[in-house]
């Protein structure tokens, strides 16, 4: 090898080594915060999911409670006397619901907050568009009339993390005898 050529390949310097360095330290970083946000946005749909899957089951169970009241008095009255209650539930890893609160050494599950709101009464007057007001209107014609319809409405709520706001999903439907 040429004495020219020796002196052209005796490797990096530090500055050079320590640039390299640096781009590849932001290249890890980047993927490291890629890496994170994916893991959030991920378990941010995995509590909406199943909150939502919460409030399915619950809507499902209202509604195959059906109106049972008097007919001509009050045929949801046994719907309406669901309003303002509300339950604490957990959603587990193994993908069920309890209703009991884990013991401290069971593997991690997200408490949710299970409402029941019947309207009428409407509080506030929290009708909506479209009105749940509104007649509903009978295949074969005619409607039923308005104190026979209850709407009911279901919202689980969790929070993210401990201090944060809670975020909620909310499903409804209306009843009738």
């Amino acid at each position: 090898m040429s004495p020219h050529r020796r002196r052209h390949a005796r490797g990096l310097s530090l500055l050079e080594t320590a640039a390299t360095a640096a781009v590849l330290m932001l290249g890890i970083l980047g993927i490291l915060l890629t890496l994170l946000t994916a893991s959030r946005h991920n378990r941010r749909n995995n509590n909406l999911n199943q909150a939502t899957l919460i409030a399915e089951q619950e809507l499902e169970r209202v509604v195959n409670l059906r109106c049972v009241g008097e007919p001509v008095a009050d045929p949801c009255i046994n719907i309406k006397q669901l309003d303002d209650t509300w339950r604490d539930v957990w959603w587990s890893a193994n993908g069920r619901m309890s209703e009991t609160p884990p013991l401290p050494d069971a593997p991690p599950q997200v408490a949710y907050r299970l409402s029941v709101d019947v309207d009428p009464p409407f509080e506030g007057g929290e009708t909506g568009a479209p009105a749940l007001t509104r007649a509903i209107a009978l295949p074969h014609g005619g409607t039923i009339p308005l104190h026979q319809v209850v709407n009911v409405r279901i919202t689980v709520s969790w929070r993210e993390e401990p201090d944060a706001p809670r975020r909620a999903v909310a499903l409804q439907t209306r009843m009738a005898p």
